[in-house]
């Protein structure tokens, strides 16, 4: 069954519609679904509906409401704060890390982040960002689109930790304890934070000041790892870890 994100539709009503330009041209001349087709819809409440098209006309789709999901049980919020890789990988750390259910992710700016964006093309960026993360949420099947947060420096993520969450910060440092380490009896509700470096890794001084703020230094293992290849595989680790 094909999927499409409303992210306003209001499925306690009999009746919702589609009026994304991208999801109408999808549906009626990509897809070409007609009148009757039975389609799912998710909106930013986490939820998933069953319906019927009703109606395909050239700006809008009608779709008849039949069966309505709200998402299951959520565990850890797990956010991805990450300095963005050269050569626009961080689109593919979105995607995957969406496919795996992240729940927000922060372009991370640090002293050796070496792909800034600016402020006057933030908005274009973040449009952009937005629409892989609701491809990859339609693929992978989730009710439920992470959000994208504007280029944040460091110090500013640590501001706004929860002080009862986990927050974890890999780096190259020879932290003695293991992601894993940290996760293994931790509470599956706790909200997680995992921090990715650029390229040149953090500096000691970024390690020290995540400390001070709540954060466990920790190792990703034995291998220098690129930096989208670290951040999908501590979300993929932290998933794993906090299933039950």
């Amino acid at each position: 069954m094909y999927r499409f994100y409303c992210p306003d539709a209001d499925f306690s009503k009999p009746s919702v519609v589609i009026t994304d330009a991208d999801e109408v041209h999808h549906i009626e001349n990509v897809l070409r679904l007609k009148k009757g087709s039975l389609i799912q819809i998710s909106n930013a409440k986490s939820q998933q509906a069953e319906g019927i098209i009703e109606q395909i006309k050239a700006a809008a789709i009608h779709v008849h409401v039949k069966k309505v999901k709200q998402n299951e049980e959520v565990r850890a919020q797990i956010t991805l704060a990450c300095a963005p890789p050269k050569k626009g990988k961080f689109e593919l750390i979105i995607e995957k890390c969406t496919e795996l259910g992240v729940d927000g992710i922060i372009p991370l700016k640090t002293k050796r982040t070496e792909v800034i964006f600016k402020e006057d093309r933030m908005a274009g960026k973040l449009s952009r960002f937005e629409a892989v993360a609701i491809n990859a949420a339609k693929q992978s099947q989730r009710t439920k689109v992470p959000r994208i947060y504007p280029m944040t420096p460091l110090l500013q993520v640590l501001q706004t930790l929860d002080p009862k969450g986990i927050h974890v910060f890999p780096s190259l440092h020879h932290h003695p304890k293991h992601i894993a380490d940290v996760f293994l009896k931790a509470d599956a509700y706790k909200p997680v934070t995992i921090f990715i470096g650029p390229e040149g890794d953090f500096t000691p001084d970024e390690v020290e000041l995540a400390v001070r703020h709540g954060c466990v230094p920790v190792s990703l293992g034995d291998t220098v790892l690129k930096v989208e290849t670290a951040a999908i595989a501590a979300v993929a680790l932290v998933k794993f870890l906090c299933r039950n």
